[in-house]
């Protein structure tokens, strides 16, 4: 008898396909076996005995803390308690939430930013560059900082997100 792994792609960073994964998760949950939960236990990785899939399972904190599993290359359980997979859905979440800062109309001012070093232009609503401006509020925990944890394939953070550092 074959698994059911390959009926599940990679997810989306579409709330809609979180939100049909943590519906799916339970039931996909019953054909793998776990193999590692990181200290905090919110964490845990799966692998299908049959075919050697390995799954993340993690909580969704913007879908109520739901608990749903995202395929994740093979790694051995050192290397993955060292550093978790990133969650798609903190990518998503993310990725929205500074889209949308940075859809507002920002206009440079006559002064420099105020970092040392840095010789950009400040904002007209700061007294820093763009980037300094984001890594302030990011700091203040008014804008969420770039997710951690190890990238993996087919997510390429870089290509998903505003590289902050361009700005």
């Amino acid at each position: 008898m074959s698994c059911s792994c390959n009926d599940y792609d990679h997810l989306e960073l579409i709330r809609k396909d979180i939100s049909k994964r943590i519906r799916e998760t339970r039931k996909l949950k019953k054909s793998l076996e776990e193999i590692a939960k990181d200290s905090s236990g919110e964490h845990k990785l799966f692998i299908c005995p049959k075919c050697s899939q390995h799954w993340q399972m993690s909580r969704a904190w913007n879908w109520a803390n739901e608990p749903y599993l995202f395929k994740v290359p093979q790694i051995t359980i050192d290397d993955w308690l060292q550093e978790l997979y990133i969650q798609p859905d903190s990518m998503l979440i993310f990725d929205a939430v500074i889209t949308r800062f940075l859809d507002q109309d920002f206009v440079d001012s006559t002064r420099t930013c105020k970092t040392e070093n840095c010789d950009k232009k400040a904002i007209k609503v700061s007294a820093f560059c763009l980037s300094h401006h984001i890594a302030m509020l990011q700091e203040a925990k008014m804008l969420p900082k770039i997710p951690e944890g190890r990238m993996f394939k087919p997510y390429d953070y870089s290509k998903d997100v505003v590289s902050l550092s361009d700005l």
